[in-house]
């Protein structure tokens, strides 16, 4: 039968989320930390794979993963399915930050200033919450992907696999972000949120044509098909 594994992996550490920053000096410890326990997901002749999405955080962490466990593996690319939440403004698709300097920065269609920023309801909520990405987690409408439409996303991503072209089990490390990792954990698995993943910290999903589990933690079980999807 055959078998994906995908190790959804937050990424490594940034001084701020003030915008795309670049990992921290000292991040290099939690990746390589991460090194053999993802090297622990694979059997003989397994084939890695590293996605990341287009931010630097997310495209550094899993270079250096691959630079770590397997450098003839293919180059990393981004990897739609993992990106961050889709949000819109002034007809703009904005990455999360933590400035509304940093959102007006990323719309391109018409003016818009940080003070505009800070009066659009959901985004001036957004930045002044003390758990920024928990505001988002479990608000009811947010401008743009909610957090059941991000798991969902995220395990059609993971199914979609098993169409590929590969003879060995395939182990693909996805360095993505803590809001697609928060998705998943409480709107897609029903755990309760515990906050913030630790840096380079993963979700192993295990994908066949039956069926999808997960390991969290502690936590193991099997996803519903009803999220997952069916093959």
């Amino acid at each position: 039968m055959r078998k994906v594994t995908l190790a959804l992996l937050r990424h490594a550490k940034v001084p701020s989320h003030k915008g795309d920053m670049p990992l921290t000096e000292d991040s290099s410890a939690d990746i390589q930390a991460a090194v053999p326990r993802l090297l622990a997901l694979a059997s003989g002749g397994s084939q890695f794979l590293f996605l990341g999405t287009q931010t630097k955080r997310s495209r550094q962490t899993a270079e250096a993963l691959r630079e770590a466990i397997d450098p003839i593996a293919p180059e990393v690319h981004p990897a739609w399915g993992l990106r961050n939440p889709d949000l819109y403004l002034a007809g703009s698709r904005v990455e999360m930050g933590s400035t509304p300097q940093f959102f007006a920065s990323q719309c391109d269609h018409l003016g818009m200033t940080a003070d505009l920023v800070s009066a659009q309801n959901f985004f001036h909520e957004f930045l002044t919450a003390p758990d920024r990405i928990e505001y988002w987690l479990f608000h009811h409408s947010p401008p743009g992907e909610d957090a059941a439409a991000v798991a969902k996303r995220v395990f059609q991503f993971a199914r979609s696999f098993l169409s590929g072209d590969t003879a060995n089990h395939l182990v693909v490390c996805c360095v993505t972000h803590s809001p697609v990792m928060r998705a998943v954990l409480h709107q897609g698995l029903g755990l309760a949120d515990t906050g913030e993943p630790n840096w380079v910290e993963a979700i192993v999903l295990e994908v066949t044509e039956r069926e999808m589990t997960f390991k969290y933690r502690d936590f193991v079980g099997q996803v519903s098909e009803a999220i997952a999807g069916s093959a």
